[in-house]
């Protein structure tokens, strides 16, 4: 009888034990994809958590994980890193999981090339309460092992006091690779002003205006990387300051859609458009 009782007690436990063991792990945010980052055009601005943009300081968007949170980036290609805080809502364009700032677009490298598959990782342990936008990986929702459980009890039913017993565990990283399906937006920037687009027609759009030749540059590039055809306007205002504006000429209706895309894909989130003669 008792070695019965012995190897039921054994069976019982190599059923139980295989399942509660994964969720021990699951305490640490990581994720693979492709980063981009946005400069000096957003310098000053607000951004999703009220605080104001410094294209200088190691600051993040992120499409859903809390504001604060400390995250470390490694560029997959050259293996650089850099620590960056989370205080913004983003990126907006399918398959690209963060945004940097410039500052840690430096420290990996990626400035020249706009975008660069990145491996992103939390310092600490986190609660991920909304889904992740974009074509990526789900990220998981952690929770601490200390955390009590939630016990529920039939309607009516007497509370009964229960004690639970937290044992330290070793934790690990977890991957969750399952994908995630979006609604991605019909139009990825703001084009201003509203205006109806004919396919028939061209249209002229400014995506920035600098006073600084090297920011004019530096939009430049990124619009070319991007797969456009941007120019630069030279023109000096009425108090006889001179600034250089980034324009794509010469866009047909029919292409503005895939163009603000592309736009969007070089990191800018506004633009200005108008109907040429």
């Amino acid at each position: 009888m008792k070695k019965n009782f012995l190897f039921l007690a054994i069976l019982v436990l190599s059923v139980i034990i295989p399942f509660q063991l994964p969720a021990q792990g699951a305490d640490v945010f990581r994720q693979e994809g492709i980063a981009s980052w946005y400069g000096r055009e957003f310098e000053g601005r607000p951004t999703a958590s009220g605080e104001i943009f410094d294209a200088s300081q190691l600051t993040a968007a992120h499409p859903s994980l809390p504001f604060g949170t400390m995250l470390v980036i490694t560029n997959q290609h050259n293996k650089k890193s850099v620590t960056v805080r989370v205080n913004d809502r983003g990126p907006f364009v399918p398959a690209r999981i963060i945004d940097v700032s410039r500052a840690a677009a430096e420290k990996l490298d990626m400035i020249v090339t706009g975008t660069a598959p990145v491996t992103v990782e939390s310092i600490d342990k986190i609660v991920v309460s909304t889904p992740v936008l974009g074509t990526q990986m789900a990220s998981p929702v952690v929770t601490s092992p200390s955390a009590a459980p939630v016990i529920t009890t039939p309607q009516n039913a007497p509370i009964q006091s229960t004690s639970v017993q937290t044992v330290p565990v070793q934790t690990a990283p977890v991957i969750v690779s399952q994908p995630v399906t979006v609604i991605i937006p019909a139009r990825q920037i703001k084009l201003t002003p509203e205006i109806n687009i004919i396919p028939g027609k061209n249209y002229r759009l400014q995506v920035g205006s600098f006073k600084n030749a090297k920011n004019a540059v530096e939009a430049f590039d990124r619009l070319k990387a991007s797969g456009l055809s941007p120019a630069y306007e030279r023109f000096i205002n009425s108090d006889n300051v001179e600034f250089y504006r980034v324009v794509l000429a010469g866009v047909r209706g029919s292409d503005v859609q895939l163009t603000a895309e592309k736009i969007s894909a070089a990191g800018f989130r506004e633009a200005i458009i108008k109907e040429e003669n």
